[in-house]
């Protein structure tokens, strides 16, 4: 880069960033010790506001009757709500012109949702998956063993990915996007569930011994319910049982 083209682009931010502080309507020329101090202890009544807040609202959702994941998505949506808002107080207690402030914010989040579309994808998927499950229409929530793309022990939902443990202790993180447009099969959502077995047969062995033979071994595994009762059919016929 020539001389030239440097001083043009050091002039070019320059003015750039006159632009924005006009906008904004700061200069640090007009900060003063008097609206530092003002700041500051803007800034400690807001955490302390923050941190009372977030208090009660956790005690609130520790008596409610939401699920953990949906608890924890609200209070951390709450927070960062919090938290923004307490910039602002703050940026506007140093001069900020706020009005101003939030255009910027604004046209910051459009530029970083077109570049995170997927992202966004499992967010609102996260969201629909966290609602859903609070009114009980669908069959995952944490701690429920479950067939998503592999079954496993649902470990956590968050906003982006949930989270399984398999059966061989490995952590898979699925994508919310990709969970909510698959078929979930819940293992432990009913407290029954009846289990199919096949067993093949010769053709030389009668059907009647086969089905006492398989009535005599549900017999004797502990557990079975006997209402309903359990049955042996004929499930097909193959080329040799």
């Amino acid at each position: 880069m020539n001389t030239d083209t440097y001083q043009n682009a050091l002039e070019s931010t320059k003015d750039s960033i006159e632009d924005v502080n006009n906008a904004i309507g700061f200069s640090l020329g007009s900060l003063t010790l008097e609206k530092l101090i003002t700041s500051a202890i803007t800034l400690v009544i807001c955490v302390l506001v923050i941190w009372l807040v977030m208090r009660v609202a956790r005690r609130i959702s520790a008596h409610s009757r939401l699920s953990e994941s949906l608890s924890r998505f609200i209070l951390k949506v709450l927070k960062i709500a919090l938290e923004f808002m307490a910039i602002l107080i703050v940026a506007d207690s140093l001069g900020f012109n706020v009005t101003a402030l939030l255009a910027v914010f604004s046209l910051l989040g459009l530029a970083l949702s077109l570049s995170v579309q997927n992202c966004l994808s499992n967010a609102m998927s996260g969201i629909t998956i966290l609602l859903v499950e609070q009114n009980a229409k669908m069959a995952l929530s944490v701690s429920d063993r479950a067939y998503v793309l592999e079954t496993g022990t649902v470990k956590d939902i968050g906003l982006i990915y949930t989270q399984l443990r398999t059966l061989d202790n490995k952590d898979i993180y699925v994508p919310n996007s990709d969970l909510s447009a698959s078929k979930i099969v819940n293992y432990n959502r009913e407290p029954q569930r009846r289990v199919d077995l096949t067993f093949g047969a010769d053709y030389t062995c009668r059907p009647e011994q086969v089905k006492a033979a398989l009535h005599n071994a549900v017999s004797l595994v502990s557990g079975i319910l006997p209402e309903p009762e359990p049955f042996v059919r004929v499930s097909g016929y193959g080329e040799s049982n």
